[in-house]
């Protein structure tokens, strides 16, 4: 059997022994999101970018078309716009593969011929998120869409994204603005992703269900009001290859029943390649654990152009609800069960502008050897993050660094790093305060491994801070290179 980057087994070599709230959000609905993304032309689906996103270079300042940020953390680039021609937009049973693949496509075992990984996640930091935001599917024309590329060959059988309808006659009627009415038709479609523009193609399945249906048998497996929920997505997905999830409301009256698609939000100014339609492996400043080719957009056309960074969604978002001066971007939340029924919970987590303070998150049981020699912690709350330090729980070895306070991603310098073998666990703490990202009850049950020793994602608090449970995680990190993912240079 093959392990793959997220714990997976599949045939090929290896062992693995799986382990094994509150909801909500906050924001003010209002409004549709300006400007546009990147621009497909073009007919019969065949789409070239014109007017603005990347292909691999990452936002250095002022209006890029690519939806970057400015250095200094000031208001985001408005991105490029994206008009998709005939047959642009995904539609109707094209067949696995028909969007293409990347240089060096999976076999069983999920590497490209050379063993390198097929995704960039050891690069990116396993945090970075404040808050979470809903984008509500009122209109016919919206869509959200969810790009994602997996590390390994996987038989799928559902996929989980954020999702929550308060206010909808199943959960508290008429009382919020994240549904209403039945609920709304949440029709899903798992796409194809062309490598070369970073757009939707061809349909590989979907499913269509009423909203309240969908949440109503989501509450019975976990128990309570749900602010995740699956789609039935039978499929194969190829380790390395782009696809999407694009979620729409066909209710014939959509405007007064309806859904939310909800999602964690990150500074635009520190989410990096998420920000922008990133087509490059390599590119540098991912977060959350995620691949950098990984992000969320939203139209208002239909699938016509597609909105990225911090235009992706139905209204803007900020910072601690109204920080206009720090511009929020939504960030994937997603899962899959495979066929197997095992579940993988690849980013599972969101937040509620929640700190801890003086606290501690440990990173068990490692898959991959490093040395760290940088410390990091993420706040957005006007308190500083204090001092860093690392501790080795299996050698005892330890380090402290303190960087430079303020706001966003505060790293320093160790004077000598603290190595990390294979099935050692490290725990990274904070003198000062940190946000903390949640897994709340749903998530919990939905993906149990998440946040124990031998599961998918392995950080968890051994001593949790005081409101938060064990399985959220303050945002602290130790770099440059994470272990629980692979590089190049290790061997599968």
């Amino acid at each position: 059997m093959l392990l793959t980057a997220w714990g997976v087994l599949l045939p090929g070599c290896g062992n693995e022994d799986p382990a094994g709230g509150s909801s909500g959000g906050s924001g003010t609905q209002g409004g549709g999101s300006a400007g546009g993304s990147a621009q497909l032309a073009g007919s019969g689906g065949s789409a070239t970018q014109s007017a603005g996103s990347s292909s691999g270079g990452s936002a250095t300042g002022g209006a890029s078309a690519n939806g970057g940020t400015s250095p200094s953390g000031g208001q985001p680039a408005q991105g490029g716009t994206a008009t998709a021609g005939s047959g642009g937009s995904p539609s109707g049973g094209g067949a696995l593969g028909q969007g293409g693949t990347t240089a060096g496509s999976a076999n069983a075992g999920g590497t490209s011929s050379g063993d390198a990984p097929l995704t960039n996640r050891a690069g990116s930091i396993p945090v970075g998120i404040e808050n979470v935001n809903d984008s509500p599917l009122k209109s016919a024309d919206y869509r959200a869409l969810l790009r994602f590329v997996p590390d390994a060959t996987i038989d799928i059988d559902r996929m989980y994204f954020g999702f929550k309808l308060k206010g909808a006659s199943c959960w508290d009627s008429g009382n919020a603005g994240y549904g209403a009415g039945d609920g709304g038709t949440l029709h899903a479609s798992l796409v194809n992703v062309d490598p070369t523009t970073g757009l939707p193609t061809t349909e590989i399945v979907s499913e269509t269900v009423n909203g309240c249906d969908r949440h109503n048998e989501a509450a019975q497996v976990v128990g309570s009001d749900p602010v995740m929920v699956w789609v039935n997505t039978p499929a194969k997905l190829l380790g390395g290859k782009l696809y999407a999830l694009i979620i729409s409301n066909t209710h014939p009256n959509a405007g007064s029943n309806f859904f939310s698609f909800n999602m964690p939000l990150a500074d635009t100014a520190l989410a990096g390649p998420h920000t922008r339609n990133e087509l490059s492996q390599s590119a540098t400043g991912a977060i959350l654990g995620l691949d950098p080719r990984e992000h969320v957009a939203w139209s208002k056309d239909g699938g016509k152009t597609w909105d990225y960074g911090s235009l992706n969604g139905q209204y803007r978002s900020y910072m601690n609800d109204h920080d206009t001066a720090h511009p929020a971007t939504r960030m994937p939340q997603y899962g899959f069960r495979l066929a197997n029924q095992q579940m993988l919970g690849v980013q599972p987590y969101y937040a509620y502008s929640t700190d801890c303070s003086d606290c501690a998150v440990t990173f068990a049981n490692a898959r991959y050897a490093r040395s760290f020699s940088e410390l990091g912690g993420f706040t957005a709350s006007g308190s500083n993050v204090g001092e860093l330090s690392i501790k080795n729980e299996t050698t005892g070895e330890q380090a402290s660094c303190t960087p430079t306070q303020g706001y966003g991603f505060r790293k320093c310098t160790l004077v000598k790093p603290v190595s990390v073998a294979v099935g050692q666990s490290y725990t990274v703490a904070c003198s000062g305060s940190v946000e903390v990202m949640e897994l709340d009850n749903p998530q919990r049950i939905m993906f149990p491994n998440v946040g124990t020793k031998t599961g998918e994602l392995r950080m968890f608090q051994a001593s949790p801070a005081a409101g938060t449970n064990a399985k959220d995680i303050p945002n602290l990190w130790a770099g440059p290179t994470s272990a629980q993912f692979p590089t190049a240079t290790d061997k599968p």
